[in-house]
């Protein structure tokens, strides 16, 4: 079995191989989104696993019938979009309800006849793997005529018992010296420069790599397979348990989100200086808040208390100096433009446009920031600064 029959059109698929297919596109893409929270490069990733689906039943219809393999392709397209841009979970349900019903369609459709019997892993058609054959290779002797090596006597003992001796000599032909074997030509060698032998052994490392890893991949590929074949029912119950457990994390997601958007739709005092529908904002773990107006960056939080004031200014370097910089775990720092103490008591400190796209990205990667004394934990930021689509493309 190798792992281009995934990616061919040629040959012929069994319903369960599909299945497995289109099952397994559907949790690749789940995967992903969880791994990337939703992060744009997910409809990238999800290319290669909507395109095996599509070419097994492209496999698994009769060539008249081929061009409904086009009723696949709106389910996983439609999950992958919803994951990336929807903030509820019902279009994801709805996804896959999509899926589903477009499998039970291409399965109930008349297979096409095999031309050989189907491999271990539901695949007929030229691709399927074969043992090499290798042609034997007789030994030649050196020199225009044949040599012959000197032969020792035989002592035969026949079935009655009785003895048979015979001897034979041999003798040299065509040439008085013993008959030398042709040798091997020796291998030639090559000079490389350093730098060449060095791209060499690096491209050599890369393709037995991605050999490795297609063979990892084809041989859990096949287990899976001979597993389901073996347990269906076991297989079935378990696909629903996992398609359960994932809508429930999405539909957590998707609550956090519902809540999140309506934390934004509350009218803040401390936005003063511009339309509430200008400013995004993200409500991070530790309570702060990260808050995007055009291309400023903010920081709010609560727990100060006094007159409504400006607590630290760039511009005339006065004010509270523990609020002179923005300070990360890794030592990296940025300095504010100001720090203002607003009417509701919460404090805001703004940075400039150009310092913008790295805070993001320290606030996404960064363990914990400190700024006016306090220090703020990071855990879990990159998952909702990815929810909010204003600040995916600094991300």
């Amino acid at each position: 079995m190798l792992l281009n029959t995934f990616f061919c059109r040629q040959g012929t698929d069994t319903s369960l191989r599909f299945l497995v297919i289109s099952g397994a596109s559907l949790c690749l893409i789940s995967l992903f989104s969880l791994l990337l929270a939703g992060h744009g490069i997910l409809l990238l990733l999800a290319l290669p696993p909507i395109a095996a689906t599509v070419l097994s039943a492209t496999r698994r219809l009769i060539p008249s019938q081929r061009l409904q393999v086009l009723a696949v392709i709106p389910g996983p397209l439609l999950l992958t979009a919803s994951l990336v841009f929807a903030e509820q979970a019902w279009p994801s349900w709805v996804a896959v309800m999509l899926s589903l019903l477009a499998t039970g369609y291409i399965v109930s459709r008349p297979q096409p006849k095999a031309s050989a019997p189907f491999d271990s892993l539901g695949y007929s058609g030229p691709l399927m793997a074969s043992a090499p054959r290798r042609a034997r290779v007789e030994p030649t002797l050196a020199g225009g005529s044949p040599a012959y090596a000197h032969v020792a006597d035989v002592h035969v003992v026949d079935a009655y018992g009785a003895d048979a001796h015979a001897a034979e000599q041999s003798q040299e032909v065509a040439r008085g010296d013993e008959p030398a074997f042709e040798r091997a030509p020796e291998p030639r060698t090559y000079n490389y420069t350093d730098e060449a032998q060095a791209d060499y052994l690096a491209q050599d490392r890369l393709s037995q790599g991605m050999h490795s890893i297609g063979a990892q991949l084809t041989k859990l590929f096949g287990l899976s397979y001979t597993a389901i074949k073996r347990h269906p029912r076991g297989a079935v119950l378990g696909f629903g348990c996992l398609s359960l457990l994932l809508g429930s994390l999405f539909w957590l997601g998707g609550d956090e989100a519902t809540e999140q958007v309506a934390s934004e739709a509350e009218p803040e005092a401390p936005i003063a200086q511009a339309p509430a529908a200008a400013i995004k904002q993200v409500a991070m773990p530790d309570g702060f808040k990260v808050q995007l107006e055009g291309r400023v960056l903010m920081l709010s939080w609560l727990g100060e208390r006094g007159e409504p004031g400006t607590l630290w200014s760039l511009a005339s370097a006065e004010g509270d100096s523990s609020c002179q910089n923005l300070t990360f775990n890794n030592g990296v720092s940025y300095r504010p433009m100001t720090v203002s103490l607003l009417a509701d008591t919460s404090t805001q400190a703004r940075f400039s446009p150009l310092d913008t796209p790295a805070i993001i990205n320290d606030i996404a990667m960064r363990g914990s920031l400190t700024l006016c004394g306090y220090e703020f934990s990071l855990k879990g930021s990159q998952a909702a600064l990815a929810k909010e689509p204003a600040f995916r493309p600094y991300l």
